[in-house]
């Protein structure tokens, strides 16, 4: 049924107007004509799934500043909105919206557009004239074509337009000096990624699975940076320093990148979270984590790590900790302070000791194996499962030149295998 705010005239006055869920059913299927209510300014629905449409394209609400709609189960083409010069937000985010984004080149008073999470094609529009631009989402559509330059967005502080077709190159954010929030992941980008030295209020910088190439840029400017992810790409060089980057969380940087060099220094980095280089050429020694007290996740297997596992004594949040198939040598280290560990890979190194210690109860997936471990490193590290009473887990230490269980280590794994069901594979 049409729900049509024309038969109502003394409504022309309304300057807002909000329909909730619970004002109408999703079983009326409603299309909603506000074109009546000449003087709207605010016209709010979000998550009404029982609007499927609004029939006229707003063209006569040409006082309308706010349109929020998202999360309706709206389809159809985005309509022109050329007329309506006083829009400053519009969320359409979450529908069932086809077609290409219209031209924006009128709204020239527009603040805020979401539009992700529909089915949208075509290109981003020009945004030369939305000078006034805060935020533009657009992720999660079908969207091609390249990212329109961005000089003339000073104000611009979100960008987000991952998991498209997107492909060419990332604009210069030099002007954008305000920005905080760059989502860039999921596409087809290429070329090199853009200095980010002017860009000091960026906090997430999010780019990966892509086709980028080149080296990290400098981010001794980006003092408040938390989420830097560049993992998937085809970037070459190496790491830069971090040691100004000291709000940084999460930086991943591995998976089909060419990043060389070594480890940076991670002492000012007290907040980090997340470190991962996993699949990269980068060398050297893993670096001190003592001051890294609520790093969580460590993943740098299929590198050329060398040298000895720092200590992880003050790593107690520590949850996955993954360096296999590298060339580290000397002893497993003491794991009996982390007893948020579930995941711990050291498979394909050259390790031969275990520091001893006990175990948590938390770590069912323990990777040695194709390592040089003694038997007293072997039957201790069983041991050290067997008293700390997981069940169900996964033990690896087969291969490469380990030793095979005696002893107390081989009555830990009869243990372990027929009382708690793990899975205990060694020589």
């Amino acid at each position: 049924m049409t729900f049509s705010l024309s038969i109502f005239p003394e409504l022309s006055s309304v300057t807002v107007l909000e329909l909730s869920s619970t004002a109408t059913s999703s079983t009326l299927n409603m299309n909603v004509d506000i074109s009546a209510l000449i003087n709207l300014e605010i016209f709010k629905s979000p998550g009404n799934i029982g609007i499927s449409s609004l029939t006229n394209d707003l063209s006569n609400n040409i006082n309308l500043k706010t349109i929020n709609i998202g999360n309706c189960n709206i389809g159809g083409i985005i309509p022109d909105y050329s007329n309506v010069t006083t829009l400053s937000t519009i969320l359409f985010n979450d529908n069932s919206y086809i077609g290409s984004i219209p031209s924006l080149s009128s709204n020239t008073n527009l603040k805020t557009l979401n539009i992700g999470r529909n089915s949208l094609t075509g290109p981003i529009p020009d945004l030369s004239n939305n000078i006034a631009l805060v935020s533009i989402i657009g992720n999660d559509n079908s969207l091609s074509g390249s990212i329109p330059d961005l000089s003339n967005n000073t104000a611009l502080q979100t960008f987000n337009f991952s998991t498209n077709n997107i492909s060419g190159s990332i604009p210069s954010l030099s002007d954008n000096t305000l920005i905080e929030y760059i989502y860039l992941n999921d596409n087809n980008l290429s070329g090199s990624i853009p200095a980010l030295n002017s860009n000091t209020n960026l906090y997430q910088f999010k780019c990966f699975n892509n086709s980028l190439s080149g080296d990290i840029p400098n981010l001794s400017n980006n003092p408040n940076l938390e989420d830097f992810q560049v993992n998937g790409n085809n970037l070459t060089g190496s790491i830069p320093s971090l040691s100004d980057n000291t709000a940084l969380r999460i930086f991943k940087y591995g998976g089909n990148n060419s990043i060389t060099g070594n480890i940076p220094i991670l002492s000012n980095n007290t907040e980090l979270i997340n470190f991962e280089g996993f699949f990269t050429n980068i060398s050297g020694n893993i670096p001190s984590l003592n001051s890294n007290t609520k790093l969580k996740g460590f993943f740098h297997s299929s590198s050329n790590l060398t040298g000895n596992i720092p200590s992880l004594n003050n790593n107690t949040a520590l949850v996955n900790f993954v360096v296999g198939e590298n060339d580290l040598t000397g002893d497993i280290p003491d794991l009996s302070n982390n007893t948020a560990l579930v995941r711990f890979e050291v498979k394909n190194n050259d390790l031969t000791g275990f520091a001893g210690g006990t175990v948590s109860s938390t770590l069912l997936d323990f990777k040695a194996n194709n390592n040089n471990l003694s038997a007293t490193a072997v039957n201790a590290i069983l041991a050290a499962f067997s008293a700390a009473g997981g069940i169900d887990g996964s033990i690896l230490l087969q291969g490469g030149t380990n030793a095979s269980p005696t002893g107390q280590g081989s009555s830990a794994k009869t243990t372990l295998v027929n009382d708690r069901g793990w899975t205990v594979t060694t020589n």
